[in-house]
């Protein structure tokens, strides 16, 4: 009887931490679901949080502006601005 007593509490033991190892995974998958597809607004999150592909589109975005600041043999701001420098003669204002 007692051998059956610690089997059984054995057994208990063995699957509760198998449903604590389960269940602290599936929070994992649940907090990197939303992570990726994004949160709808909520009591405390009222703007919800967009998804991973909103959140590399709106980087992306920013990167392009940014490219806008380099000299690339003519078309960027950063080229025209030289060129008006140099036309006005400003970029030799600081020689």
């Amino acid at each position: 009887m007692l051998l059956l007593i610690a089997a059984v509490g054995t057994a208990a033991e063995v699957l509760r931490r198998a449903v604590r190892g389960t269940l602290a995974t599936s929070r994992k998958l649940a907090r990197l679901a939303d992570d990726l597809l994004g949160e709808p607004p909520r009591p405390g999150l009222s703007k919800g949080r967009p998804g991973l592909m909103d959140r590399v589109v709106r980087i992306e975005g920013r990167l392009d502006a940014l490219e806008e600041l380099r000299p690339n043999g003519g078309s960027s701001i950063k080229d025209q601005v030289d060129r008006i420098a140099q036309a006005t003669g400003a970029d030799q204002a600081g020689h």
